[in-house]
């Protein structure tokens, strides 16, 4: 068995078998192309048959694995265990970080058994968009988000991002942050996305505060999905977070697993 870069004829092989990965098929058709022309998207390949998958992201101070297949008949059979190995060749020093449905047994046992261990629980909920009122606005300056960023990183379009000072710079210089302030103080803070991949879902990267200060942020994520054309809402909030609201569904939970190698930053 060999791992290699993805060309474009592995395409409609890896299709092929991950189209049924979830019960609602799977988005491995959606990013093919934009991982494929970053160049760490891999492909195991075995006797001519391409039997695995699965990309590297690289972020300034870190990497990002995400979409691991394996084509059915060849699991349990140390494949995966195959792939974390080669992927780790290729990082060499950092932190990695990826993400498992708290249910995925299988897979929490492979990354645990090569040294990953759940760094945070994330729990996702949905909503739709809609016209609502809401006291939430675009936050002008840093003040008042020291206390409510209780995290080191952020979903955005499925991957965690590192959260730190200069990345909240990053994020205020784009509008993403939004805020909600109660008796002159801030109460409230949620990171929004759209990703480019998915264009049709408006994400709540992170949200925390009061009870009624979040409720304020999600609605202007339901306002401001309507505004951009979204058809749905993702929020991503962690598990310690008690996120409560009439109009949102609470769906899976998910483990943040991390690793550090070599021990230096990438």
């Amino acid at each position: 068995m060999k791992i290699r870069n993805a060309k474009e004829g592995d395409k409609s092989h890896v299709l092929e078998f991950c189209k049924d990965t979830f019960s609602w098929g799977d988005y491995i058709a959606d990013v093919w192309d934009t991982w494929k022309s970053k160049g760490h998207l891999y492909v195991a390949e075995q006797d001519g048959l391409v039997v695995g998958m699965y990309n590297i992201s690289f972020f300034a101070k870190e990497a990002w694995l995400e979409g691991m297949r394996v084509r059915p008949q060849y699991r349990k059979k140390g494949l995966g265990t195959k792939m974390m190995s080669h992927a780790e060749s290729v990082i060499q020093n950092g932190t990695v970080r990826l993400i498992i449905e708290s249910e995925n047994s299988p897979s929490i046992r492979l990354v645990e058994s090569v040294g990953y261990g759940i760094e945070e629980e994330w729990r996702l909920y949905s909503t739709v968009p809609e016209k609502q009122e809401s006291s939430a606005m675009v936050a002008k300056s840093s003040d008042g988000l020291d206390d409510l960023v209780c995290s080191s990183t952020y979903a955005d379009s499925w991957k965690w991002l590192p959260l730190d000072s200069e990345e909240i710079g990053k994020l205020l210089r784009q509008d993403r942050i939004v805020t909600l302030t109660e008796k002159e103080k801030t109460s409230a803070v949620g990171i929004w996305n759209r990703s480019n991949d998915f264009p049709e879902i408006f994400q709540l990267g992170f949200v925390n505060g009061t009870r009624y200060g979040m409720a304020q942020i999600v609605l202007y994520a339901k306002n401001k999905a309507r505004e951009l054309g979204c058809q749905r809402i993702q929020i991503f909030a962690q598990e310690k977070i008690s996120l409560e609201a009439g109009f949102l569904e609470k769906k899976s939970l998910f483990y943040l697993m991390k690793k550090e190698l070599g021990g230096k930053n990438l």
